[in-house]
C-alpha cells in the first residue's frame, strides 16, 4: 500500500486521539422559549450561540455540532495542541463571561435573561471524517469522553462549569477548581467526581 492510500484509510478507518471535549448551552431555554414566535427566540439565541462559538474559536476549538440552544466542540482535534484541556477551560470561562455579559443586556432591555452551563472531559476517541451527502463532510468523534462530557454539561450549576476528573488533573495548577464529590452519572456505573 502507498503512503497516500495509508493516509486516506485511516482518515476513513478514524484515528485515536486525546481530546477535551466541551458541551455548553442555555439553561432553561425550552421554557424560555415556550410563549415566543421563532423569529423571536431565535433573535434571542442566535446571539448566544455566537458568542459560544467565538469562545471556542478564540482558543483553537472545533465547533462539532450547534444542538440549537448550544454547541458541542473538540480541543486537540482536528488542531493538535498539547495544552488542549487548558484551552477547553479558558474557552468554557470566556463562554460564561461573555454569556453573562449578554444577558445583563437583555434584562436591560426588559427581555428574560439567560444563563449557560458547560460541561467538560478529556480523554480518548476515535475521530472520523463523515461524508453527510453534497460533498460535505464532519468531523466527528465517537467515545465515552464526548458522552461523559454531555453528562458534566447536565450536571453543572447553571452559571456554572462542570469538570470531570481527568481534565481537572490536567489542569491541576492552572485554575482553582471547587470539588463537587463523587457524583451518579447516567450511563456510567461507577460515580465520578466533579470539580467545578
Amino acid at each position: 500500500m502507498f503512503l497516500a492510500e495509508q493516509a486516506e484509510a485511516s482518515v476513513l478507518d478514524g484515528e485515536r486521539k486525546t481530546v477535551t471535549a466541551l458541551f455548553a448551552d442555555i439553561k432553561g431555554s425550552t421554557e424560555l422559549m415556550e410563549d415566543l414566535d421563532p423569529e423571536e427566540a431565535r433573535t434571542i439565541i442566535d446571539p448566544a450561540l455566537k458568542l459560544m462559538i467565538d469562545a471556542v474559536h478564540r482558543y483553537d476549538g472545533y465547533v462539532v455540532q450547534s444542538t440549537g440552544d448550544g454547541i458541542f466542540a473538540l480541543f486537540g482535534a482536528p488542531a493538535a495542541h498539547e495544552d488542549h484541556p487548558q484551552r477547553a477551560l479558558y474557552a468554557a470561562l470566556r463562554l460564561q463571561e461573555e454569556l453573562e455579559r449578554y444577558s445583563a443586556r437583555l434584562r436591560e432591555g426588559g427581555d428574560l435573561p439567560i444563563e449557560g452551563r458547560v460541561g467538560v472531559n478529556t480523554g480518548e476517541v476515535v475521530v472520523r471524517s463523515i461524508t453527510t451527502g453534497e460533498g460535505q463532510t464532519e468531523y466527528t468523534p465517537i467515545g465515552h469522553t464526548t458522552n461523559l462530557a454531555s453528562r458534566m454539561q447536565a450536571l453543572a450549576p447553571t452559571g456554572s462549569i462542570a469538570v470531570s476528573e481527568n481534565t481537572r488533573k490536567l489542569c491541576e495548577g492552572y485554575f482553582i477548581l471547587k470539588p463537587l464529590g463523587p457524583t451518579k452519572v447516567k450511563g456510567v456505573s461507577e460515580p465520578v467526581n466533579v470539580t467545578k
